[in-house]
């Protein structure tokens, strides 16, 4: 790798010190202020963190080498292996520098996958001077946290939206069997692929956040007849029937072009003017408590299309729900306008990291491109 000017080429071994995680099964942990951080998508929280933060964390059993951060105390759990000594580099250039890393190949496991530290101890690190180490952090830093506030303001947003619809579901004034409101269907079932074709929505795209995560949606193949008999469109209502039973996700205009997965529902509201409603009742406290009474299934939970529509709805008059549609429709292209922001300002930061950490792009550079971006 070529060097520039005051920057130097260091094993690993020499630019931190890594130790494998500690055990904490779920049994043992008990409710606490501080992140439990695994190789997976989340460990939860415990009592006590006794890792001091900032600090960065690297998948180990999954997720090879794949890193997390820490602002503050922390468990790295032994699925992870977790910095114990920075060695007078800057933490939070560290986690670009394993961001920026693939460590895969260095799988030591012969059965399941794993990363030993003495396996990538050798691994050339290009370290720049710990100056340059600020600047880059911060230029990285800078598009983080607009991405981060970005994020803030869309979840607030859709804390508003159901904040409105249960005052309006207060005015109910009717109730109604779902199963009398929406016609349901069953998805396509064929293989998630990253090769062009239609989005292929499934449960992992719906219920982690209040929007559906196209950014991560994979894309799949299906014939035209699947896709004009699957594909979604503006009012739809897609409800996990597995995996994470009763879990509900809304179609936007503007989203696009999707088939969903056979562990979905789709619910299709036969008045048009009910559909968002129906979507926000479905992820209210009284439809959960519903779904959590009414799965089966001892090994793994789940609800049949049956069940899912078999509760009743308050349902408010066409007035009400009219008036519904106007105030959280804006509320809900406002969230996907900071979804949008965000999509480009992680195309910019995407670009930049290989650059940066690379030497490349010098700081002073990647400023102009922030400027360029409104950051």
């Amino acid at each position: 790798m070529s060097t520039p000017e005051g920057w130097q080429v260091q094993p690993l071994s020499e630019v931190v010190s890594i130790q494998r995680g500690f055990d904490l099964p779920h049994h043992a942990r008990r409710p606490g202020p501080f992140p439990v951080l695994t190789s997976g998508e989340t460990g939860g929280f415990h009592d006590e963190g006794p890792v001091r933060g900032p600090g960065v964390t690297i998948g180990r059993a999954t997720n090879l080498g794949q890193p997390k951060w820490s602002e503050g105390d922390f468990w790295p759990h032994n699925t992870t292996m977790f910095v114990k000594d920075f060695k007078g580099n800057l933490p939070r250039w560290v986690f670009h520098y394993f961001e920026n890393t693939d460590l895969a190949g260095y799988d030591s496991g012969s059965v399941q996958p794993m990363l030993n530290r003495n396996y990538i101890a050798q691994v050339p690190v290009l370290v720049p001077p710990f100056d340059e180490q600020q600047a880059i952090a911060e230029v990285l830093g800078a598009l983080d946290n607009k991405i981060a506030a970005n994020t803030k303001l869309a979840t607030s947003i859709a804390e508003l939206a159901t904040i409105h619809f249960s005052h309006v579901n207060q005015d109910a004034d009717q109730t109604v069997l779902l199963s009398k409101l929406v016609a349901t269907q069953y998805g396509v079932t064929t293989s998630a692929h990253a090769e062009p074709g239609p989005r292929f929505l499934r449960v992992t795209d719906i219920n982690k956040k209040p929007w559906i995560e196209w950014d991560s949606t994979p894309n799949c193949t299906v014939s035209h007849a699947e896709l004009a008999k699957y594909r979604v469109s503006p009012g739809d209502i897609l409800v996990a029937r597995m995996a994470d039973p009763g879990k509900a996700a809304f179609i936007d205009s503007g989203d696009p072009e999707a088939v969903f997965a056979s562990y979905l529902v789709r619910l299709k509201p036969h008045d048009p003017v009910q559909a968002l409603y129906l979507y926000y009742f479905l992820r209210s406290p009284q439809y959960l408590e519903y779904a959590e009474g009414a799965m089966t299934g001892s090994v793994q939970k789940n609800m049949n299309a049956k069940v899912i529509v078999a509760t009743d709805v308050a349902l408010p008059g066409h007035d009400v729900l009219v008036g519904f549609n106007e105030t959280v429709e804006p509320l809900r292209a406002l969230i996907q306008s900071h979804l949008n922001e965000n999509r480009k300002l992680t195309a910019t930061r995407d670009a930049l990291l290989p650059q940066l950490m690379s030497g490349k792009l010098r700081v002073k550079d990647a400023e102009k491109v922030l400027e360029d971006v409104g950051v």
